[in-house]
């Protein structure tokens, strides 16, 4: 771990680790900010990345975010932090770093994480009419397959989940053979 980081995280930091030749500090979640701040001002410029994972077993979320410098882009650090997954609140950092402006709302609408203080926390690449309360990337989402309409004769496509196929012997199988034995 850089000592330098150990120092500014001291206090703040729950537990440290080193994962992928970088570090990664675990933070409340109500100490993200006051850990990124101390990040930024270690020189650590460049937002790479946020994610999460939702980890319905645990109850919570998994909030990850990914700095480095623009003068070594190869020296990253990475805060960690767990949201409740009830109520993922946690405080935005896009006025410290204008790269989190898209990030978290990606955040917001795929998984539910709310970015308290930000500015624009609409859909990004969901539509406008969306339902609330519904995200796509949390593993209890469900899809459900669609018929797909057409004039042309076709074979079913199992694009969604290869093991949702009908087994042997079930009459959908049945119909697509009658189908080809026709033409």
């Amino acid at each position: 771990m850089s000592t330098s980081i150990d120092e500014a995280l001291q206090g703040i930091a729950s537990s440290s680790a080193k994962r992928e030749n970088f570090p990664v500090y675990t933070v409340p979640a109500e100490r993200v900010r006051e850990a990124t701040q101390k990040i930024r001002e270690l020189g650590y410029d460049y937002l790479l990345s946020i994610s999460a994972v939702d980890l319905p077993k645990e109850k919570r979320i998994k909030l990850v975010y990914h700095f480095t410098k623009t003068s070594d882009p190869t020296d990253i650090v990475a805060i960690e932090t767990y949201l409740p997954r009830d109520k993922p609140h946690v405080d935005t950092i896009s006025d410290l770093y204008p790269a989190a402006l898209l990030q978290e709302r990606e955040e917001y609408e795929m998984l539910g994480v709310y970015f308290r203080g930000h500015p624009d926390l609409r859909h990004l690449l969901l539509p406008p009419d969306w339902p609330p309360g519904v995200y796509p990337l949390r593993k209890d989402f469900k899809v459900y397959e669609e018929p797909i309409h057409t004039t042309r004769q076709s074979k079913p496509v199992w694009v969604i989940k290869p093991e949702l196929k009908p087994k042997q012997g079930t009459s959908e199988q049945a119909t697509t053979k009658q189908s080809a034995q026709k033409k």
